[in-house]
């Protein structure tokens, strides 16, 4: 476990701790206030572009328009106020548009993972050899759970659309095709273009959505539908509000306005003056992540965004370069593919000034590396946290922070935290957490309303207490004397043996910081269960058969206490699933496994 520098203490469990910022938040539903956002003059400028032709783009003035007509076009097509529409698509020019127009009609937007990127090219989709199944069981739960009453897809997705569709009985006339505007979706024949839905901008120049003003009307007006999607179990639709998206946006960009008053926080600042913000998204904005950053920050702030259509590492490198991009958003999937890299001087990345990495853990040295191979003197990868429960956020670092790699940062404005004791083992009282460590609650005007029709899982996360609405993270954390906050692992993630605690991301760090482990080699340790006990278990993607199980198993016996040791054996797998923000989908890994010895 990490502790806090020689300047501060760790905080016990139980403390609440509130950020030292706070702000007043705006009652007001999306659509109003991305189109709210700045000024007359510059809200007519290209602000939305295709990142592989970025003569295609659109400015906030454009999108009004494109959001009137495809809103009102669909309250004719007979939608009502609440009804959910489901897009199943990667990232395009006009994703956010759809996310403003259903909002915008009063509907529910809700978005799913799209399938995996052809042509050779890295994907952050789930790699399973059953992939095509997967979506289409996927995409069918998610349809059927939502109960969405239009399905949007891609052109790639439309087979898979159709299948899903059938399954849930959704009406052909429901489906339809989604793309640019430099598609040609006429053809895609038995699906309609999306544009078919849009009403004329006469028709559209007359119309005018419904506009909160009111606390009560934004905080209780659901605006999108994220499926939590989880390590195990079906995922669960999580109830995000037009408040909840607003006030995380505000809260994103109100810390990003946060800086000190040193000559490098200085320069930073003229630098962004004189270029502009320019951001790069090459997540996927189906994703809280990508909507919360790309769909509303980056409008509200008035950034130059750059929107990836597929991702590829070289492509990342180059548009990060050519684009000058000056807020770097990346997950710990990509950080680590930045680090196998071999060509770092290929590209210059100094026009980068903050780079924001989440989604899942990050390790410190992995991200010292990063700083020094890619970016300049001054700017260095620091982590965020936050969870699709609490629309995206919760806690990260101002610019000019001291970051040691270790904490993700401080919470944003007008939220809380405290760490809560954890259940004692009964079994043996002696493995308690120390008086420091439990799981970490939340609480915040972006925390979720609740889990869509699942009232016991509602109330099994959301506890009224103190005077807050907190939200159980299921995180084991700690709280040093700063606020700075350090996730230490999952709770439920832990593996007990025989009574004695193992945090699997422990022995992950050891492995993939191994000497012996070569660069292209992927590893992932969890539980198992043999013989009535738990264990650890290491599932490891390799490029070549050099590698053989004992030499992984012995990395861990040479370092660690027996039962720590990887017990439940180490298994090479063709790839490990995982969602496109990077997050492990453990359920998808193989369990007709033969059970091995310890004796490797």
């Amino acid at each position: 476990m990490a502790t806090g520098d020689s300047q501060t203490s760790i905080l016990p469990v139980g403390t609440i701790v509130k950020s030292p910022l706070s702000m007043k938040l705006p009652t007001i539903d999306v659509a109003s206030y991305v189109f709210s956002s700045g000024t007359k003059e510059s809200r007519g400028a290209p602000v939305y572009f295709n990142a592989d032709s970025p003569s295609t783009n659109f400015s906030l003035q454009e999108a009004e328009v494109y959001v009137k007509r495809f809103a009102k076009g669909l309250l004719r097509h007979g939608l009502r106020k609440g009804d959910r529409v489901l897009l199943y698509s990667g990232n395009k020019l006009l994703f956010p548009v759809v996310l403003w127009s259903v909002t915008a009609a009063g509907c529910v937007f809700t978005g799913i993972a799209p399938s995996a990127s052809a042509g050779g090219r890295i994907s952050l989709a789930p790699c399973l050899s059953n992939n095509k199944l997967t979506l289409l069981l996927e995409l069918a739960y998610q349809l059927k759970d939502s109960g969405a009453s239009i399905l949007l897809t891609s052109r790639s997705g439309i087979q898979t659309a159709l299948k899903a569709a059938a399954e849930v009985s959704l009406p052909l006339s429901q489906i339809f095709a989604f793309g640019d505007p430099n598609e040609d979706l006429e053809q895609l024949l038995p699906v309609a273009p999306w544009t078919k839905l849009w009403v004329t901008p006469e028709e559209a120049e007359t119309w005018q959505w419904h506009q909160i003003t009111t606390f009560e009307e934004a905080s209780a007006t659901t605006a999108v539908l994220n499926y939590s999607s989880g390590t195990t179990g079906l995922p669960k639709g999580v109830q995000i509000s037009h408040y909840n998206l607003v006030a995380n946006s505000e809260q994103v960009l109100f810390k990003r306005s946060h800086f000190s008053d040193t000559p490098e926080s200085k320069r930073r600042r003229e630098n962004l003056a004189l270029s502009g913000e320019r951001w790069l998204t090459p997540l996927p904005m189906y994703h809280a992540y990508g909507q919360t950053y790309s769909c509303l920050s980056a409008a509200r702030l008035g950034a130059r965004i750059f929107i990836m259509m597929e991702f590829s590492l070289e492509k990342y490198l180059l548009f990060l370069d050519i684009y000058r991009i000056t807020f770097m958003t990346t997950v710990p999937t990509i950080i680590t593919m930045l680090d196998k890299y071999e060509h770092p001087h290929r590209f210059n990345l100094n026009a980068v000034e903050v780079v924001l990495t989440g989604s899942a853990p990050l390790d410190g040295d992995l991200a010292s590396r990063i700083t020094q191979k890619f970016l300049k003197s001054g700017v260095v990868v620091k982590q965020g946290w936050g969870m699709t429960e609490s629309t995206c956020s919760v806690a990260s670092f101002a610019p000019d922070d001291y970051d040691d790699g270790r904490s993700v940062g401080w919470l944003n404005p007008n939220s809380a935290a405290q760490i809560v004791p954890v259940e004692k083992d009964k079994e043996d009282p002696s493995s308690d957490t120390p008086a420091t460590i439990g799981e970490l609650w939340v609480s915040g005007p972006q925390m979720m309303q609740g889990y869509w029709q699942d009232d016991k899982a509602t109330r099994d996360t959301v506890v009224q207490s103190d005077g807050h609405r907190w939200i159980r993270t299921g995180d084991l954390a700690y709280i040093d004397s700063r606020g700075y906050i350090y996730i230490v692992e999952r709770l439920k993630e832990l593996i007990k043996v025989k009574g004695l605690q193992v945090a699997p991301a422990e022995l992950q760090l050891a492995l993939e910081n191994s000497p012996l482990i070569p660069s292209l080699f992927t590893l992932l340790t969890v539980r198992c269960f043999s013989d009535g006990q738990e264990y650890p278990r290491a599932f490891v993607v390799r490029r070549t058969e050099t590698l053989k199980e004992a030499e992984v198993f012995d990395i861990i016996k040479n370092r660690f206490a027996r039962h720590k040791w990887l017990t439940g054996g180490v298994y090479f797998v063709d790839a490990i699933p995982r969602t496109p923000s990077g997050k492990v989908q453990k359920r998808y890994l193989p369990t007709d496994v033969t059970e091995r010895s310890s004796k490797l």
